[in-house]
């Protein structure tokens, strides 16, 4: 498939430093976008979510993908392609499949099993293919990985658990004694995730008031949960009231330093900041309990208590991606099938033309209907002949990962290379792309044992 994928997340990089690369919906645009003018890149999606930046690529060669993700985020975020092959992971061809499977099933996810990623996979699909970014392959392979994710969420333990970022972090504040019921609760914010909040605390029956920039967002969201509205520029006023803060904005900036509790006589039990960037200042956390993305990456860390369901869930992503890779490893057969029945059908209509050209020196033409039958069992011959190695080439391309079928047929039947592209060209030198193949930070700089060998 050519896929390559770099990834940035709370498991390569501290939630501090993935915010350097979050980006908004205009920026992974951008990124897309420039992405797309390099020649050698015919598909592309980007990923930006609250705990990770994924770029997500068809590509011609390994290192002319790899180098233009590193221009293209490099130009977007300012980082340096030393200070990015620091913070990522990469994976190519057959790893990558692996890679967006686990993560579309919620498994790379900063609370494993969580199903918000299903939505964002999708919405970023949508918005690469409104934009012509992304075509066939990236396509069909999103699609099936969308398909096993909500295969994941229904048929599984891990799936059923209903586990969230937000829920999450409730079961953080309520490990530390605080309660969370019938709570005064401040949600700041208006999309998906406020939303999911707002719900959430509503069917703990907490009085809730909802801000938002545009206050008519807030409007609808606070008549969905039966709560109020009001404006951002309450949010003094609404932090000595509330008892919970919730927050899940696209800020660039924090809304909640200390200036803003310090002067109040009541402060919240608990704030619990879910954005990316931050909404509230890590100093707050001296006034009141705060839980945000980097306690929650801190505490998933040590949190065994999932392990049974999550690897069920994994056994059933690994059926999964088996299959998907045998799907492709047949499908790469068919160019080189293709072009084995083009030769023999070229040669079918060699000999015909060498036999009109003989009879009719010797004075003896063939008559059509002579000339008919002549080509029928020629034709039938060529098919025979070519019938056994064509479908076998597929059956096997579908079982056997080690053997390339497509260069067997290459070789064995001498087609031409001009018209079968060569699936070497697209690998990085010295590796095998059949093999999981997944290169460890750092990447970009190309410094370390690995990487000098694929350079």
């Amino acid at each position: 498939m050519n896929l390559l994928t770099l990834s940035i997340s709370h498991r390569t990089a501290p939630i501090s430093t993935v915010e350097q690369v979050a980006l908004d919906g205009r920026a992974a645009d951008l990124v897309q976008a420039r992405l797309l003018t390099n020649p050698g890149i015919s598909e592309a999606l980007v990923l930006s979510t609250c705990n990770r930046t994924e770029v997500h690529l068809i590509s011609d060669r390994f290192h002319t993908g790899l180098d233009a993700i590193a221009d293209a985020l490099g130009s977007q975020t300012g980082l340096d392609r030393e200070s990015l092959g620091e913070i990522c992971d990469v994976a190519w061809d057959e790893a990558a499949v692996h890679h967006v499977f686990n993560l579309v099933a919620g498994l790379e996810s900063l609370v494993v099993g969580e199903s918000q990623v299903i939505g964002q996979v999708r919405e970023a699909l949508l918005r690469g293919q409104r934009r012509h970014a992304v075509g066939r392959e990236l396509n069909s392979l999103f699609q099936n990985a969308l398909r096993v994710g909500k295969r994941v969420q229904s048929e599984t333990a891990i799936g059923h658990a209903g586990r969230s970022v937000f829920t999450a972090a409730l079961d953080l504040a309520q490990a530390q004694g605080i309660s969370l019921d019938r709570r005064r609760t401040l949600v700041i914010g208006a999309g998906q995730m406020a939303g999911l909040t707002a719900r959430g605390m509503h069917a703990r029956r907490a009085d809730l008031v909802c801000i938002n920039r545009t206050r008519q967002k807030a409007d609808r969201l606070a008549g969905e949960v039966g709560g109020r509205a009001a404006n951002l520029s309450d949010l003094p006023e609404l932090l000595g009231w509330a008892e919970v803060v919730i927050t899940c904005t696209g800020a660039a900036h924090s809304l909640i330093d200390p200036r803003l509790l310090a002067g109040l006589e009541h402060r919240p039990d608990v704030i619990i900041d879910l954005a990316l960037p931050a909404d509230v200042d890590d100093a707050v956390a001296e006034h009141t309990t705060l839980v945000n993305l980097t306690t929650l990456a801190a505490a998933s860390e040590g949190d065994h208590s999932h392990d049974t369901e999550v690897a069920a869930a994994r056994a059933l992503v690994a059926e999964e991606v088996a299959d998907q890779l045998r799907a492709d490893r047949s499908k790469a057969v068919t160019p080189a099938v293709v072009a084995l029945r083009a030769m023999a059908d070229q040669v079918v209509e060699a000999e015909r033309a060498r036999l009109v050209r003989r009879s009719q020196s010797a004075g003896q033409p063939l008559s059509e209907r002579q000339l008919d039958e002549v080509s029928q069992a020629l034709q039938r011959v060529a098919e025979k002949l070519v019938h056994a190695p064509s479908v076998e080439a597929r059956q096997l391309a579908g079982t056997d990962v080690a053997t390339d079928y497509a260069d067997m047929l290459r070789r064995l039947f001498r087609l031409d290379l001009d018209e079968v592209a060569d699936p070497d060209a697209a690998a990085p030198e010295h590796c095998d792309t059949h093999a999981a193949l997944i290169v460890a930070s750092p990447r970009l700089g190309l410094t370390d044992p690995i990487a000098e060998q694929l350079s």
